[in-house]
């Protein structure tokens, strides 16, 4: 009984992994090679989006219509359908092969909004390891549902990769017995490839420096919790004030963070500010992992007294130049403290 079961298993994962199973183990495999050279090589520059643009803008649609579509387009329905390259969703209900591309690329591109969506509610943010991790899950998901989905069908209504199944990929892309159909076939290969480099060039191409690290300064409530309210309007000479300072890094990888503190005395000429007297009270060094929030207390004492005293808070990724400023920050924020 024990042996009639362990054959049964062997001929069931035998029928699961067999030649319909070969562009879902390709697609695996190249998600798992792919993640494993982030994780462990490290990868920058045009390598990188070259081997992550399939994982976000092809796979997971491929993922996604071959668990929808697990049956190739039947060619034996008339005499007719059997010579036309154009045999697809319309012709059959099951897209072609190349009709396979077009909605992998289009399912993807609407795939991802729904990623970012999702990925914006959690701790780790829209952050590449983040979206590699949930694309890269997903598409390895769908494809174990789309074998076990071809399973469940005869073997041959089975859809299988061109070069497996034996089709003349060309033949059926440049009918000879339909032009119209070659044309439109080419046309729809051209758009896809078009798509493809547009974006791979949109994101290997040289950026502007944006940070989108953020300092903040925060107070303790009533409650004890920690907010971005509450700034003390008025620090009396001889006096100090405690305060805490957040950096929240939206980053890939861990990094270390300068905060400069700086007193200023200004003056609002017009709608000019003029500084009468500027001095820097301190330094804080903080540190934080991908997507998490450093936070560092201080004691403000301002060095200087009079009207219009401002405290300035310059955020710097490693150390701080010799002259800081808003120019040069990568974030800023400032509070005005009436010192009497």
């Amino acid at each position: 009984m024990s042996e009639d079961f362990e054959g049964e298993s062997v001929q069931q994962f035998q029928r699961l992994m067999g030649p319909e199973a070969v562009d879902a183990a390709a697609a695996i495999g190249y998600v798992v090679i792919v993640g494993a050279l982030f994780y462990f090589v490290g990868l920058s520059g045009f390598l990188r989006t070259l081997l992550v643009l399939p994982v976000l803008l092809l796979l997971p649609g491929y993922a996604l219509v071959s668990v929808a579509f697990p049956a190739r387009p039947d060619r034996s329905e008339t005499a007719i359908l059997d010579e036309r390259s154009g045999i697809g969703l319309l012709d059959t209900g099951s897209p072609g092969w190349y009709e396979r591309l077009a909605l992998s690329v289009a399912m993807s591109i609407m795939l991802l909004p729904l990623f970012a969506l999702v990925l914006a509610t959690t701790r780790w943010n829209f952050s590449t390891p983040a979206v590699l991790v949930s694309v890269g899950g997903f598409t390895i998901i769908m494809m174990i549902g789309a074998i076990a989905r071809r399973a469940t069908i005869p073997a041959d209504k089975r859809f299988r990769y061109p070069g497996i199944a034996g089709v003349e990929s060309l033949s059926e892309l440049i009918p000879e017995d339909s032009p119209i159909d070659g044309v439109l076939n080419i046309v729809l290969l051209m758009t896809i490839v078009l798509a493809l480099g547009t974006v791979a060039y949109g994101l290997a191409a040289p950026q502007p420096d944006q940070s989108t690290t953020e300092v903040q300064l925060l107070t303790e409530n009533d409650d004890g919790e920690l907010v971005t309210a509450g700034y003390p309007e008025t620090i009396p000479a001889d006096e100090s004030a405690e305060m805490t300072v957040a950096v929240t890094n939206d980053d890939d990888e861990p990094s270390t963070y300068t905060v400069v503190i700086e007193a200023q005395q200004v003056e609002e000429t017009g709608d000019e500010l003029e500084i009468l007297d500027e001095t820097e009270i301190a330094q804080l060094q903080l540190s934080a992992d991908p997507g998490e929030r450093a936070v560092q207390e201080h004691t403000i004492s301002p060095p200087m007294t009079g009207e219009n005293i401002r405290l300035n808070y310059y955020l710097y990724e490693g150390d701080p130049p010799e002259d800081p400023g808003p120019e040069t920050a990568d974030d800023h924020l400032w509070i005005t403290v009436e010192s009497v």
